[in-house]
């Protein structure tokens, strides 16, 4: 029985020691894109006709989450009002600053474009640089996965893609049906957004205001960003930051929502069109030419109403109104 356990332990450790050893791989794999492991979401995105070099038209480079990852959205209506630019979408749902590094070393070599734009959401962007995992309601293998995914670039992959297969074979905790013009139920929320607001319910505030903690998230989101603006090609003459808001920062029908589910109390002061967390990205990259701010804020603002809402009822994203209303701005932005 002894030997019998000793030898269990060994083969135990020399798994583990295997495990570990692929992770490793894997981890240096995704960071230095030895494979493209998001070839099949940049065909999915773009025409076979933009991703081929075509000398007559400039090109801009698009980085970003699932507000611009997606194939109706407004990276359309730029496109139509752009005719002689080639937009390369390289956009990746799930994907934050840390990803957005990799992908820009690959996608700025593969096609260096004249312009990048960068999409940047309020709601998360500091979520994916430090999650917080010590409420009690979280579950102890999700606060280890948080925790290791803070670090491992490549779990963070694995799990967007255990996401993608959920989806396929629908055991996924929400569907696409979540993304329809529904009313608002908290039954029905995104139960990813619920997760977040249970694990931290002032993230949205935080983020908006940069504070409670978040304010050095924000100075690491900078660090980053500064590290993958240094690597951009000699071509890239112009970067557009495009700061996508939180939905409860357009008005109270939104705020009211979220407090519904859990969500600290947003405040009117997160609608302020110069919000800490848009100020300080503008004020560190105000004594650079190059980078240019656009903030849609105002428009949606001005543009969601009851009837025409800009963003889902049961989920924070953008609905096809909204993304009209930010193609047109975006558009109205580029030609000036």
């Amino acid at each position: 029985m002894k030997r019998l356990l000793i030898k269990g332990i060994k083969w135990m450790s020399y798994g583990l020691y295997l495990l570990l050893a692929l992770w490793a791989l894997l981890e240096l794999a995704f960071r230095y894109q030895w494979i493209d492991f998001y070839a099949a979401e940049l065909h999915g995105l773009n025409p076979d006709s933009v991703l081929h070099a075509r000398p007559e038209k400039r090109r801009m480079l698009l980085l970003g989450d699932s507000f611009s990852a997606q194939p109706e959205s407004y990276v359309n209506t730029l496109r139509d009002s752009l005719p002689a630019w080639d937009v390369i979408n390289a956009a990746v749902p799930g994907t934050g600053i840390r990803e957005a590094a990799v992908i820009a070393a690959d996608k700025t070599e593969k096609f260096p474009p004249d312009i990048l734009l960068y999409q940047i959401y309020v709601g998360n962007d500091l979520w994916d640089i430090r999650k917080s995992y010590d409420s009690p309601q979280i579950s102890l293998p999700r606060k280890i996965y948080w925790f290791l995914s803070d670090y491992s670039l490549s779990l963070r992959y694995l799990n967007y893609k255990a996401g993608q297969l959920k989806h396929r074979t629908g055991v996924a905790i929400e569907t696409r049906e979540l993304k329809q013009d529904m009313p608002f139920s908290p039954a029905q929320y995104s139960r990813r957004e619920q997760l977040l607001f249970q694990a931290d319910p002032g993230l949205i505030r935080n983020s908006i205001l940069a504070g409670g903690g978040r304010e050095k998230d924000l100075k690491v989101w900078l660090e980053k960003m500064d590290a993958l603006l240094a690597g951009l090609p000699e071509r890239t003459k112009s970067v557009v930051l495009l700061v996508v808001p939180h939905c409860a920062q357009v008005n109270d029908f939104y705020r009211q929502n979220l407090e519904a589910l859990g969500a600290a109390t947003a405040g009117t002061e997160t609608a302020q069109s110069n919000y800490p967390f848009l100020r300080q990205i503008t004020e560190h990259y105000a004594g650079d030419s190059r980078v240019k701010i656009c903030s849609p804020l105002p428009w949606f603002q001005q543009n969601d109403a009851p009837g025409s809402r800009l963003y889902y009822e049961n989920d924070p994203h953008l609905n096809g109104r909204g993304h009209k209303v930010l193609g047109r701005m975006m558009a109205t932005s580029l030609s000036e």
